[in-house]
């Protein structure tokens, strides 16, 4: 198995840390497996990894997407997982569902309390607009 930085986007880069042993023992949640001190999705062959410490941001994101189903018009909501550090975003991660998003963070919170796991404010320049 590959195993690439979130950051660096090198492929073993940590290479004093034995990765795959970290991520064997982890708890997996859909494609997101949380283990001690790394996080870990897996896409493909291929699994990336960021450490908590390096990690600014992590959080939930709900998109409503609209669709055409057989009995009319409707509104699916997505979760993602997203990614941010060094100021950006670095990944967001489909998720299987309501579930999975909210025990993926309460095992963040468990597994490491000092991180961020709140989504930022939204920047609404309409409402702002309205108000004034």
């Amino acid at each position: 198995m590959k195993y690439i930085s979130l950051i660096s986007q090198n492929i073993n880069s940590e290479s004093n840390i034995d990765l795959a042993s970290i991520c064997k023992n982890g708890h997996s949640i859909g494609p997101v497996i949380i283990g001690d001190g790394y996080l870990f999705v897996k896409k493909g062959f291929r699994y990336y990894y960021i450490s908590y410490k390096d990690a600014d941001k992590i959080f939930r994101r709900v998109k409503r997407l609209h669709a055409n189903i057989c009995c009319g018009d409707g509104d699916i909501e997505v979760e993602y997982l997203v990614i941010y550090a060094q100021g950006r975003e670095l990944m967001e991660i489909t998720l299987p569902g309501k579930k999975a998003a909210r025990a993926i963070i309460d095992e963040l919170n468990k597994t490491a309390t000092y991180l961020d796991t709140c989504a930022p404010a939204k920047n609404n320049d309409s409402d702002s607009e309205a108000k004034q």
